[in-house]
């Protein structure tokens, strides 16, 4: 690939975005190779949980823009958005299996949906969180309204994005955005952390749990509560299952292997 890394140790995938000569913003390149990466660790089942990572000081700086919108016409930045911006969103969003975004540095733009669209964000005290859209007279793409107005609410979110604040690490962090805001020389002790623990734990139940949390803000009661029941009927079917029953009854720590 020209624009990212990907690297798997054990159960655990690293995809590292690798543009620092331009703060690692996304070209159309970048754009198709997040994809194709994401739905390749989706099928391999080797693969237990991702880690999201960015190359230099910046996560990710957004949309190159003078890459991405050399074609200005109504049209052509629709099919841009739709056909080429949305498959990635939504890639990264169903993914089957924990994503930690790994924020050592500040991410802006476009690049915020890597952020909102992890399950867990361990970000360094210089991680800020810029939607940067407004003071180019745009607004948020990439599905990051969306993403936001379910992390904070809808009266939060219409007022980072439409007084495009910055926010800083500590900030991102009460609002919960970010999962934990650590010192930069304690980064990578917690980063490996909850990684290790994501990666022994019951993927297949993860898995079920973050797509049903995202689903229960937008279902009636009833609905959800059938998707529950006939989720709960496939996790009691699962190895991992058996196996948490059977470590519980002989009172050791459960070997998940995600089956």
């Amino acid at each position: 690939m020209e624009t990212l890394t990907y690297t798997v140790d054990g159960a655990v995938g690293t995809l590292t975005l690798n543009r620092p000569e331009v703060r690692n913003a996304m070209n159309g390149r970048m754009l198709e190779e997040l994809r194709q990466t994401l739905e390749a660790v989706n099928l391999d089942t080797a693969v237990r949980v991702l880690v999201l990572r960015g190359s230099g000081p910046v996560f990710c700086a957004g949309g190159d823009l003078r890459d991405l919108f050399t074609d200005t016409h109504p049209v052509a930045i629709r099919n841009l958005l739709s056909h080429r911006i949305r498959p990635l969103s939504r890639a990264l969003i169903l993914l089957d299996k924990p994503v930690v975004c790994a924020l050592h540095g500040a991410v802006a733009g476009a690049g915020l949906v890597l952020a909102l669209g992890a399950d867990f964000v361990i970000a360094s005290e210089e991680a800020s969180f810029v939607t940067a859209f407004g003071k180019i007279g745009a607004i948020p793409d990439a599905g990051v309204m969306w993403l936001l107005a379910q992390h904070v609410g809808l009266m939060r979110a219409k007022d980072i994005v439409m007084r495009a604040r910055t926010l800083t690490a500590a900030q991102a962090l009460e609002l919960g955005i970010y999962t934990e805001v650590v010192p930069k020389s304690g980064f990578e002790d917690v980063l490996q952390g909850l990684v290790a623990e994501l990666a022994d734990g019951p993927t297949l139940a993860m898995a079920f749990a973050k797509h049903a949390l995202r689903d229960a803000l937008r279902m009636p009661f009833d609905a959800f509560m059938d998707l529950e029941a006939a989720g709960q009927g496939l996790m009691h079917a699962s190895h991992d299952h058996k196996e948490g029953v059977q470590a519980f009854l002989e009172k050791r720590q459960p070997r998940f292997t995600g089956n």
